[in-house]
């Protein structure tokens, strides 16, 4: 939650600076127009980099929000399926499933298995620093693989593999 937390800060912060320079930017440029160019440009710059930013920062804030509010529902409300989720969060199941994948592609949702449908807590062994620096991924999906008896195991696409079919 850490690290969504920071994200989302981060960003409304830059939005906000964006915002307010834009503001300030409007009247600069009348104001120092023949006495000052340096501030005139400066004035112009704030304008067109709010103008045309600020709409793009307000919606990437606005997305993280939501990334955040899925990941609070899974781990403060203990919703693990997608239905369940979207239910709570008035969304669609596929809205949902893009927003978790996210998540957990982001770093932000550490912790947890994901089949696409349902979450579930991760209770897999730790692993050996050998196997640590040796990071297998899915062949089907690109997943990170885990460590079984047999070979390896996807838990995001549920496929199996022996050691020899991983490349």
């Amino acid at each position: 939650m850490k690290k969504i937390n920071s994200e989302v800060r981060k960003s409304f912060i830059i939005s906000l600076i964006v915002s307010i320079l834009f503001v300030v930017g409007i009247p600069m440029i009348p104001i120092f127009a023949g006495k000052n160019w340096v501030l005139m440009a400066l004035g112009i710059v704030f304008v067109v980099v709010g103008f045309y930013g600020m709409p793009l920062l307000w919606i990437s804030y606005a997305g993280k929000k939501r990334t955040k509010r899925i990941i609070q529902a899974i781990e403060e409300e203990n919703l693990y399926s997608n239905q369940d989720i979207a239910m709570q969060l008035q969304m669609k199941e596929k809205e949902v499933y893009s927003e978790i994948t996210k998540a957990i592609n982001k770093g932000y949702l550490k912790g947890y298995l994901y089949n696409g449908k349902e979450l579930t807590i991760n209770n897999a062994k730790k692993q050996t620093k050998e196997e640590k620096l040796t990071i297998k991924k899915c062949n089907n999906c690109g997943g990170k693989l885990e460590k079984t008896d047999s070979g390896y195991h996807c838990p995001y696409c549920d496929m199996n593999f022996t050691k020899d079919e991983i490349t």
